[in-house]
């Protein structure tokens, strides 16, 4: 843990830094219009949300952070999102929130810099990137039909030896999700997640943040639009639940992060609009990983009470888990218990094969 001091100066390396790693990275982005390259762009801080195909940047204007449980939905036929915040969905009209006019960006990963209609869908990643940011290691179980339910509990870790030659750089994070890819990567339209990370992320940018784990429910729309349910700030050894729930109409799911010290929770809904939740992951995910010490020093976490059911409410059982090891370089491995809990483990003594991050 850093000293005010040297948080304070570690905050402003970071900042000098951002500029540094988008010159760096292989980074294109886009737009309703035209690609553009770094060169391109105005000198702003685009905020990272990690993605399986990579670091998605979303323009912080287009990032929105509740303290309260808030509702989205897409605004059909004219483009955008509807936002209600706590109580509002049923008392008022929801905001409307235009796409995103800065469009959206890919950073490090991407070799493919065509348009698309949906941040989710990313380009082909990059063979031999000097570090990376993506799903390290991580399960996956698709059910054609759809779910109706997720829920997984897991241990707060110990958090990582190191967090870059920059203090603060690289960020870890763990959760269950469901996403309607059919388990095909760079397929997906959105992602339903309950986040636990350390570190950086589009819902944590205070750099005074970056150095404790944290739990929080977030949402990408295809609208370029991120939303951030309240950040919890978590302690090592603390037990967590997250929890993904259809709702009876069919298409609002609620998704919710728990402490289970005091039940404080991260929440939202999204209503999907006929969307299906065919694909359920356990996952280990990291942002510019540099070296092995980027990872927690434990080198391990399971997820325990993993439980999954189908639309009607039916339990999907047993849990047929495929698993997925994108990056070894650490040792990396995943096990499936008996008793249907996922481990995921790593050595943090490893040498990794990506050369080093250079600033």
């Amino acid at each position: 843990m850093f000293a005010p001091r040297s948080r304070y100066i570690a905050m402003v390396a970071l900042r000098l830094l951002g500029m540094v790693a988008c010159v760096s990275g292989n980074l294109a982005w886009e737009s309703s219009s035209k690609n553009q390259t770094i060169s391109d762009v105005e000198d702003v801080e685009w905020l990272p949300f990690p993605t399986r195909s990579g670091m998605l940047l979303i323009h912080p204007s287009c990032v929105h952070r509740l303290d309260q449980e808030f509702h989205v939905e897409s605004a059909e036929g004219i483009g955008g999102d509807l936002l209600s915040v706590g109580g509002q969905q049923h008392n008022s009209e929801p905001l409307f929130l235009p796409p995103c006019s800065h469009g959206f960006r890919w950073f490090n990963n991407s070799n493919d810099n065509t348009i698309r209609q949906s941040p989710m869908l990313a380009g082909a990643k990059n063979a031999t990137p000097s570090y990376y940011s993506d799903w390290v290691a991580y399960v996956q179980h698709t059910l054609k039909d759809g779910f109706g339910r997720m829920s997984s509990e897991w241990t707060v870790p110990p958090p990582p030896q190191s967090t870059g030659p920059v203090p603060g750089m690289s960020s870890v994070y763990f959760f269950n999700g469901l996403e309607d890819s059919g388990g095909k990567p760079g397929t997906a339209t959105f992602i339903l997640q309950p986040v636990l990370s350390y570190g950086k992320s589009g819902c944590i940018i205070d750099p005074l943040f970056f150095f404790q784990w944290h739990f929080t429910s977030f949402h990408v729309t295809n609208a370029g639009r991120a939303y951030c349910g309240a950040r919890l700030a978590v302690e090592e050894g603390e037990r967590l639940r997250g929890v993904m729930q259809l709702n009876d109409d069919g298409q609002t799911w609620k998704v919710e992060s728990t402490r289970l010290v005091n039940n404080e929770t991260s929440a939202y809904k999204v209503n999907l609009k006929g969307l299906r939740a065919d694909t359920a992951y356990l996952t280990l995910e990291t942002m510019i990983t540099y070296s092995c010490k980027a990872f927690p020093s434990g080198g391990s976490l399971t997820f325990t009470q993993n439980a999954l059911a189908d639309r009607s409410g039916k339990k999907v059982s047993p849990l047929p888990w495929l698993k997925k090891l994108d990056h070894t370089e650490c040792k990396q491995q995943v096990f499936v218990n008996g008793d249907g809990a996922v481990t995921i483990s790593w050595n943090t003594a490893g040498r990794t094969e990506q050369a080093a991050y250079l600033v």
